[in-house]
C-alpha cells in the first residue's frame, strides 16, 4: 500500500525514509560482513563506510563513522546541501579527476571496482584518505545502481596525492612482477574471494591459494590488503 506522505510533512519521521533508511543499512552491513576482503582490512585503518547509487549520483546513505570523521551532524545525507558540503571539502584538483571519472562513467557505465587517494580538507589542512568503491556482488537483490565505499587511512606503502598521479607506470612494474597465476588471484582477492573461493574459481586448494596470496604480498612488500587493493587498482588491473 502506498503511503501519503503529504500526512507526514509536519512530523520529524517520515516512516517512507525510515524504511529507505534501513534498506540501505542492512545492505552496506550485509556486504561489509560477507566480503571476505573488507574483512582482512585493519580495524585502526577504516574510516567509514556508505552507499552510492549511481543512478541519481549521491550518496545516500553512511555509517556513524563516516558521519563523524567527514563532520556531518545531519542524518540525512541525501540532502543536496550535505552533498555540496562534501564536495567543497576536497581539494580542487581531485574534484577535477573525480569530474572526469564521472563522464567517463556516464558514457561506459561504472565500473565494478574503484580506488584511489583523494585530499579531504579538515581544520589542520588537506589530509590525504584513500577511497575504495565496489560494486555489490549478484547475491544482494535491486543493486545494479548500487555501488559500496569505505573510506580508509593510507598504509605506509602508499603515498600522497601529488606523487599518486604520477605512479601509474611505478605500479604497472609491480604488478608485471607477478607471475600469470599470481594475478589472476590478486583480481580475486580484491574482489572479495576468501582462500576457498579463489581455489573454487581456479581449481586449486585453499591452501595453494593462501600460500600464493602471501607470496604477492612479499613480492609486492607490503603488509596488509589494503595497500594490496590499492595497488592493484593504481595499476588498472581491472
Amino acid at each position: 500500500m502506498a503511503v501519503d506522505c503529504s500526512l507526514y510533512c509536519d512530523k520529524q519521521e517520515c516512516p517512507v525514509s525510515s524504511k529507505k533508511e534501513k534498506h540501505y543499512q542492512h545492505l552496506l552491513i550485509s556486504f561489509l560482513r560477507s566480503n571476505a576482503l573488507f574483512g582482512l582490512i585493519p580495524e585502526n585503518l577504516r574510516l567509514g563506510a556508505f552507499l552510492y547509487n549511481t543512478h541519481i549520483a549521491r550518496i545516500v546513505y553512511a555509517d556513524e563513522n563516516f558521519l563523524n570523521n567527514n563532520q556531518i551532524s545531519d542524518r540525512n545525507i541525501e540532502h543536496p546541501a550535505i552533498g555540496r558540503f562534501l564536495l567543497s571539502k576536497i581539494h580542487p584538483v581531485d574534484v577535477r579527476r573525480i569530474s572526469l571519472m564521472k563522464r567517463i562513467a556516464d558514457k561506459k557505465g561504472h565500473a565494478n571496482f574503484l580506488n584511489g587517494i583523494v585530499r579531504i580538507k579538515f581544520k589542520d589542512g588537506y589530509r590525504a584518505i584513500h577511497f575504495m568503491i565496489v560494486k555489490p556482488d549478484e547475491k544482494y537483490s535491486d543493486c545494479e545502481h548500487f555501488r559500496i565505499g569505505i573510506q580508509l587511512k593510507p598504509s605506509s606503502s602508499q603515498t600522497n596525492t601529488h606523487d599518486e598521479i604520477d605512479e601509474l607506470e611505478h605500479y604497472q612494474q609491480l604488478i608485471d612482477t607477478l607471475s600469470e597465476r599470481e594475478q589472476s588471484i590478486l583480481k580475486c582477492i580484491v574482489q572479495g574471494q576468501t582462500d576457498k573461493e579463489v581455489g573454487e574459481i581456479l581449481h586449486i586448494s585453499a591452501h595453494t591459494a593462501q600460500k600464493h596470496r602471501k607470496n604477492i604480498l612479499k613480492k609486492l612488500g607490503i603488509k596488509n590488503t589494503a595497500a594490496l587493493s590499492f595497488i592493484a587498482g593504481k595499476s588498472q588491473l581491472f
